[in-house]
């Protein structure tokens, strides 16, 4: 690199000059910027829940009023029944008493007369599919040595019908919840019948014998005794319908 110097002309040579040393200022480096990263969120799929499985049961109760018969009961009936015999429940609409039932010697409607006229409300069904009728009027059927003996209920075992009255289920009942207890246990004790349980001697099963009295039923317990749950499952196995 050549400089050139200014000055006067004709003087003396100018001396030479030596030029300073070139010094590079220092400067401090600026820190890096690090722009700060957002990791974007990962997709996360919806959440799909699973269809429900079909529902484990036995058979189905088609139940139906025979005669004036209140809504709730037949409620809270439905839902025992679904709980403690493993059934699917339908209703009907409800029917009136057939004439052919009644007997006027003691005003009464003849129980077994009744399981026929209930056994024509489901022509064609399932071996699986059973009906219950609820009444709340007084019936009987023959028990040796009575030829009318009034009773609770009555089903087919094995069979497709039963049948249970309030009459006599209201009998010195404590209250309404007295009563429907009563009830729930002798719908499940009369559908236990028609899947082919008998009468047991398990403590507390719903499948003991009345024997006339109403202290088994008040002292049976919501559930079928081991023998009789075990009897029942193997001749109506749970199954999963559609």
């Amino acid at each position: 690199m050549l400089l050139a110097a200014c000055g006067p002309p004709g003087g003396p040579s100018p001396s030479p000059v030596t030029p300073a040393p070139s010094v590079a200022p220092s400067v401090a480096a600026a820190p890096a910027v690090v722009e700060p990263v957002t990791a974007e969120p990962a997709a996360v799929e919806p959440a799909i829940d699973p269809a429900p499985a079909p529902p484990t049961i036995r058979g189905e109760v088609v139940l139906v009023a025979l005669g004036p018969f209140p809504a709730a009961q037949l409620d809270a009936i439905e839902e025992h029944l679904k709980r403690y015999a493993a059934v699917d429940v339908r209703r009907l609409e409800p029917l009136a008493l057939p004439s052919e039932a009644w007997t006027a010697k003691r005003k009464r409607y003849r129980a077994e007369r009744l399981l026929d006229f209930l056994e024509a409300q489901i022509p064609g069904t399932p071996m699986t599919t059973r009906i219950l009728g609820l009444t709340a009027v007084d019936i009987s059927t023959s028990k040796p040595p009575h030829d009318d003996w009034g009773i609770f209920g009555l089903g087919n075992m094995p069979g497709q019908a039963a049948v249970v009255s309030t009459f006599r289920l209201k009998k010195k009942a404590r209250d309404a919840a007295h009563v429907q207890r009563r009830l729930n246990n002798t719908a499940l004790h009369e559908v236990g019948h028609t899947f082919g349980l008998d009468h047991c001697t398990e403590a507390l099963c719903p499948m003991q014998d009345a024997e006339g009295s109403i202290a088994n039923t008040d002292a049976a317990n919501d559930v079928f005794g081991p023998e009789c749950a075990a009897e029942l499952e193997a001749g109506f196995p749970l199954r999963r319908f559609p």
